[in-house]
């Protein structure tokens, strides 16, 4: 019997999962719409429907889904929305979304931050990966990592531009992969100052302090 990846490669980008379980699962033990669903213990023309890809797979069909038909159900939830998102890009109805601006600037401490520029690290595959601080240091010191800072999560940031102009102020957060990100400015304009080195100030949170804290006790 096929397996769902092997299917996924065979059809168009973002496929709805449904036809695909209908034609490689259902119809090849030799099924019916009605019988899967007295077994499955779903409601026969909520079943048709998902199957025939006319509404969204939920993560209880997908749960009955994994343990009538064997199918892993994260997997059949991951090809759903990426069907959903599919569709819903090609409504084209979010064109008035863009980034969500604050009402004020944030504040930013006049004593006690740390002048330098932004990096952006190499991952093996030669693309940009993560992103760091670098403080200002003497010339004279040639240690590697001297005055690199990693990003915490309650950071804050002073971003300039090339003429020393502050052009954004804000906090350090992280996404839900755990990976950085800054509020109030698109992900490809903030990328590009990390990734030409732009000046920047930096005020450590209290979580950074905390690091740093313990790192003096070690």
């Amino acid at each position: 019997m096929p397996s769902i990846e092997v299917s996924v490669e065979r059809r168009l980008a973002a496929p709805h999962p449904g036809p695909i379980i209908k034609r490689d699962f259902v119809d090849a033990i030799g099924v019916d719409v009605a019988s899967l669903a007295r077994q499955l213990d779903m409601d026969e023309s909520r079943l048709a429907a998902m199957l025939a890809g006319t509404m969204s797979i939920d993560v209880d069909a997908a749960i009955r889904f994994a343990r009538g038909l064997q199918l892993p159900p994260e997997r059949v939830m991951q090809m759903q929305i990426r069907a959903d998102f599919s569709t819903a890009r090609r409504d084209g109805h979010f064109g008035n979304v863009s980034v969500v601006r604050g009402s004020a600037d944030f504040a930013f401490p006049q004593v006690g931050f740390i002048r330098g520029r932004l990096g952006r690290t190499a991952d093996e595959s030669g693309a940009n990966g993560s992103f760091f601080f670098q403080e200002d240091i003497a010339a004279e010191n040639t240690e590697a990592y001297a005055g690199l800072h990693a990003l915490w999560r309650g950071d804050r940031l002073r971003v300039y531009d090339a003429k020393q102009n502050p052009v954004w102020t804000g906090p350090v957060l992280q996404n839900l992969d755990g990976r950085t990100m800054l509020p109030f400015v698109a992900a490809a304009e903030w990328q590009a100052w990390f990734t030409r080195g732009a000046r920047a100030d930096l005020s450590i949170g209290p979580d950074h302090a905390q690091f740093f804290a313990r790192m003096r006790e070690a």
